[in-house]
């Protein structure tokens, strides 16, 4: 059969993988969004469902002041002695590592952890020992150095050790080190996490080295070839129920060079051969992969999140919220893009492909003084905003394009209208800003070009395009009717 990458689509990078036994979990970056660390679930490695994020509290992460694309870098989950753990870095606080035995009561506090300061934190549990792996700055080069850590309390039992450099690319950094025969195994991110990047593996008989690597380096990437998946990396290596070999990783999915979406999560198979991984037969990541390792009853459904989940999203603080078949959002004064340690009446999800439909209703007379719309949001410096703006002596409609150094803006006057539906529609070129009256009669139409929210031209490398409601206000709550996300 034939499935099709990503796997798990839009802002998903930094894929990290553990199989319980039963189930299969994927966690992945979050930087500035709250809450913190989505976590995936599948019973098949091609159907995921969301089941949590692992931080929802504010009190137990800082995102305050943090600039875009910051925050919380590349987590790793594992499964151990029936006992979840995850480890993680927040780039203003440290590294931490959490646990839980059952992810339906959640994780335990963050446990920081008192070592050299780094990214990419890993963990592995060989031979009753646990070993911290970490990528940190030596004299200039990136470093991957590694200690024993007593997983519950975040104590360090020995030492860091510095245990490889790279291969030879930039950027040495998301090592993830398992055991398989008589080898000890590194996986590395190397080349930077946009065009140049690849997987390199080093092996060892020593869990302390030294490594050599392998003559096939790099064992994946696409920074050679002409393919719909580009900056693949940062792989994640796992064996499935059956036995056999696979890994995750991140990919984007440009537009004639432009990527709109994001890094996010694909799945490729693991071959041995000699002693050395060999990826998806090539090397390569393709968007379709063919395969018989699942059975003929296995479907792939590449079914989307829908907007109203608790999968939503602030930017860095938390905001109080609740919804049926409505939004309902308590109205914040603070605008979007214009503090980084203020609360923003914004709840988003990020965009999972490139043609989509984002629309909601709002009731004229319902709104407080202030304004109230739809938002496409990459950073505090690419954003678009239209929608309802009130104030006492008048209603506008208006559309707010805030693009680096440039701000347009424009408004219509709006009188006797009781209902007004807005309407985001986005292809490979455009998002097309619409708002209809209870006549469904245009009042208001405007377009901006997509590339402005890519990474190519934004300020935030790192993360994807965010899509929500926005209810900028003193006082109040705000009713977002219906708000749906569609995909074709």
């Amino acid at each position: 059969m034939k499935y099709t990458n990503p796997i798990i689509k839009g802002f998903h990078p930094d894929p990290s993988i553990c199989f319980d036994g039963k189930s299969y979990y994927i966690v992945c970056s979050s930087f500035e969004f709250f809450p913190c660390l989505p976590i995936f679930e599948s019973q098949d490695l091609l159907n995921w469902h969301f089941k949590q994020y692992a931080i929802d509290c504010p009190d137990h992460i800082n995102l305050k002041e943090i600039s875009n694309s910051m925050g919380l870098f590349a987590p790793t989950i594992r499964f151990f002695e029936e006992t979840y753990f995850l480890v993680c870095t927040n780039v203003t606080q440290g590294n931490f590592i959490c646990h839980t035995k059952n992810l339906a009561h959640g994780w335990s506090d963050p446990i920081w952890i008192d070592c050299p300061f780094g990214i990419d934190p890993s963990i592995s549990f060989i031979d009753g020992r646990f070993f911290f792996q970490l990528a940190a700055s030596m004299k200039g080069k990136n470093s991957i150095l590694q200690f024993e850590i007593d997983p519950y309390s975040g104590k360090m039992l020995t030492d860091p050790v510095e245990i490889s450099q790279g291969c030879g690319g930039r950027d040495a950094e998301a090592p993830h080190l398992f055991k398989k025969d008589e080898w000890y195994y590194l996986v590395l991110a190397e080349g930077g996490t946009r065009e140049g990047h690849m997987v390199t593996i080093q092996r060892s008989k020593s869990i302390n080295g030294p490594y050599e690597g392998a003559n096939t380096n790099p064992i994946l990437s696409n920074r050679d070839i002409k393919s719909r998946l580009q900056a693949v990396g940062h792989a994640d290596f796992f064996q499935d129920k059956k036995g056999s070999w696979w890994l995750t990783a991140l990919a984007t999915r440009p537009n004639r060079h432009f990527t709109l979406l994001g890094r996010e999560t694909i799945l490729l198979p693991v071959e041995w051969i000699d002693g050395w991984p060999v990826v998806n037969q090539t090397g390569n990541a393709s968007v379709e992969v063919e395969t018989d390792r699942f059975s003929k009853s296995v479907k792939q459904r590449n079914e989307l999140v829908p907007f109203l989940c608790k999968k939503l999203q602030s930017v860095r603080l938390p905001i109080d919220y609740t919804y049926d078949t409505d939004l309902i959002i308590d109205n914040l004064p603070t605008r979007l893009g214009t503090s980084k340690d203020e609360p923003i009446a914004f709840l988003s999800l990020c965009q999972a492909d490139t043609t989509c439909c984002f629309e909601t209703t709002l009731m004229v007379d319902e709104c407080q003084e202030g304004t109230f719309g739809i938002a496409i949001y990459k950073d505090d410096l690419h954003f678009c905003q239209f929608g309802l703006r009130k104030t006492k002596h008048q209603t506008e409609l208006f559309g707010r394009k805030n693009i680096f150094d440039l701000l347009l803006y424009r408004s219509n006057n709006l009188k006797d209208r009781e209902r007004l539906t807005l309407k985001l529609s986005g292809d490979s070129n455009s998002y097309h800003l619409l708002i209809l009256d209870e006549t469904n009669t245009v009042v208001f139409k405007d377009q901006i070009a997509v590339r402005h929210f890519t990474n190519e031209c934004s300020d935030s490398k790192f993360t994807g395009v965010q899509l929500g409601v926005f209810a900028e206000a003193a006082t109040g709550k705000t009713r977002f009717i219906t708000p749906e996300l569609r995909y074709q």
